[in-house]
């Protein structure tokens, strides 16, 4: 039996369809930030996922969570970076990621 490759295309297309990473829009991990004072740069591994972030600052922490859509993570992305300004300059508080409860990674520089 021989099939004709224009009655494949469309199962392999579906295929492909099936495995594609579906883009989720939710809470995102802090990979990386660092203190700019009154403003901190975070990072996240969203590739253009448009993130906005929160803040709740007290005393002694400053908790940025990051919500963002995942589109999938691959070579041709780049992390997502913005800007979290803060009511007050970041001193001596510790940040925390909103999503792991943790301190996230510092960037280097």
């Amino acid at each position: 039996m021989r099939v004709h490759p224009a009655a494949v295309a469309p199962l392999v297309v579906m295929a492909l369809a099936a495995c594609a990473h579906p883009a989720e829009r939710g809470p995102q991990e802090i990979t990386g930030w660092s203190n700019g004072g009154d403003v901190i740069n975070v990072d996240v591994h969203t590739c253009d996922g448009d993130p906005v972030a929160s803040v709740v600052e007290d005393e002694t922490t400053v908790t940025v969570t990051v919500t963002s859509t995942d589109s999938g993570w691959g070579a041709e992305c780049v992390e997502d970076s913005l800007k979290v300004e803060l009511d007050a300059p970041l001193d001596d508080r510790t940040v925390i990621d909103g999503v792991t409860g943790e301190e996230p990674p510092g960037i280097e520089g």
